[in-house]
């Protein structure tokens, strides 16, 4: 948390990282913070990337993000790990695959015991995995290859991996496959060998097209968003078993039927009793309450630029601000979480302009 001063006035303020795709000059890794007491985003500075920063995850004091191969070149894309503050971005590390695009990673732990890192190939397939050694990215070590297509034969032609992660609790590794409308578990082996699991991954119902799966805090209720349907699909959770409780729309249908649809995140807030998902296509910010056996109850919706396709939620000063990045739409807009008018969404007056924003992270530590 950082406090800056304004006309004698103390602001208490909040930062994080925009990656943008942009052009050669607007395209990189920008910097703001959001006031946590109105929600007024503050521009702080532009770093220029010589490719385009596709993802982002914080690993510790370092920021790892991935980068879309635009040239075609094997030098280009892979995943570069950054020391990073507000002001400065310095090289620590970086790790690729005959410069290869990847959608999304994660590390088998933290800083001081994480010794891989693992990402899903949307375009070829794949999720891989990458040796960490003394904090640092090495080389590729494994890898799987995905196969099959679904029963969209468009939208699935292919696997298409999207999401990648750790089950609560488990050393197993979990990859939404978005073509194959599945939960594919692996075990990891020492070397980097992934082992696939075919007796406990999820298979969902047919053309559902799952991009993500969050679980809640306790760990024991799983949320798959499926982009294809524009549902959410919630499941009680145990021991690598998975039981169907609900099955709900991402934005409410009886207004109109957007076919054109498709969920771009799904994210909790930090009490975890508060579910947003955005919609693209319907353009919509949507608010769910989550009951006491987790399952969702739908409460509001706003509209958002178009394309929505990433949020960042801070809890601070007894306000709930939602961060919305619009890719189309070239701005990032905070929204509040409304609870003396019965629990609304209600979109602030304060935006900032960014060329093809695609996802955002929070600062590490928030200095």
């Amino acid at each position: 948390m950082a406090f800056l001063f304004f006309g004698g006035k103390r602001r208490i303020t909040k930062g994080f990282f925009v990656n943008s795709l942009g052009n050669k000059q607007t395209r990189g890794i920008y910097t703001f913070q959001i006031d946590v007491e109105n929600g007024e985003l503050l521009f702080k500075k532009h770093f220029v990337t010589p490719s385009d920063p596709f993802y982002a995850f914080n690993f510790g004091r370092f920021s790892c993000i991935t980068y879309r191969n635009r040239t075609g070149s094997i030098d280009d894309g892979g995943i570069c790990e950054y020391s990073a503050t507000a002001e400065t971005l310095a090289l620590v590390s970086r790790a690729t695959d005959k410069g290869k695009t990847y959608v999304h990673a994660c590390t088998n732990g933290d800083l001081d015991t994480a010794n891989k890192l693992f990402a899903v190939d949307y375009y070829n397939g794949e999720v891989v995995v990458f040796k960490i050694e003394k904090k640092k990215l090495i080389k590729k070590i494994g890898e799987y290859k995905f196969t099959g297509k679904g029963v969209d034969s468009v939208k699935q032609a292919l696997p298409y991996p999207t999401y990648v992660d750790f089950l609560p609790g488990q050393d197993k590794l979990y990859v939404v496959s978005l073509g194959l409308d599945k939960i594919c578990l692996f075990d990891v082996k020492e070397d980097g060998t992934l082992v696939y699991d075919n007796v406990n991954s999820l298979s969902l119902k047919s053309g559902n097209g799952p991009r993500k799966m969050i679980f809640n805090q306790d760990g024991n209720r799983a949320y798959i968003m499926n982009e294809l349907t524009s549902t959410i699909d919630v499941y009680k959770y145990e021991n690598l078993k998975f039981e169907l409780m609900q099955t709900v729309d991402t934005y409410p249908k009886d207004d109109d039927d957007y076919d054109d649809n498709a969920p771009t995140d799904i994210l909790f807030n930090l009490e975890g009793n508060h579910l947003y998902v955005t919609n693209n296509g319907h353009d919509s910010l949507v608010l769910f309450d989550v009951e006491e056996d987790g399952t969702l109850t739908y409460l509001d919706f706003e509209d958002t630029s178009p394309d929505p396709v990433d949020m960042l939620i801070y809890n601070e000063e007894g306000n709930e601000w939602i961060i919305v990045a619009c890719q189309k739409g070239g701005i990032i807009e905070s929204y509040r979480f409304a609870s003396e008018k019965g629990g609304m969404v209600i979109e602030t007056e304060y935006s900032c302009m960014v060329n093809e924003p695609v996802s955002m992270t929070p600062f590490i530590n928030n200095f």
